[in-house]
């Protein structure tokens, strides 16, 4: 199983069928045994205050930090964040430590 796959080619918004920034499958289905798909949309995601992450790495991506290497730290961080708060949408919570380390 590929972890990571780039694409020249990603599907469309789900939402506004526009063209996405990034796709992604989470680790976890959701309650109906279906795949979650993580979408950042350039359109949905900007300015949408119930998604507050995702509006961040969307500017993130605006503003080239993908191409600005000093900005690595930076993506990764707004990229956590945006995973967290969508897989938050499906009841999916992430742990800062495993249980037997608390």
């Amino acid at each position: 199983m590929a972890f990571l796959e780039f694409s020249d080619r990603l599907p469309q918004c789900s939402r506004c069928r526009g063209d996405l920034i990034m796709s992604g499958v989470a680790p976890q289905d959701d309650e109906h045994g279906r795949p979650i798909h993580l979408e950042l949309c350039p359109v949905c995601d900007t300015g949408d205050v119930d998604r507050p992450a995702a509006g961040l790495l969307v500017q993130w991506f605006a503003n080239d930090g993908g191409h600005d290497e000093s900005r690595v730290k930076e993506g990764a961080h707004l990229l956590m964040e945006w995973t967290k708060e969508s897989m938050a949408a499906y009841g999916w919570y992430m742990q800062d430590a495993p249980p037997d380390q608390r």
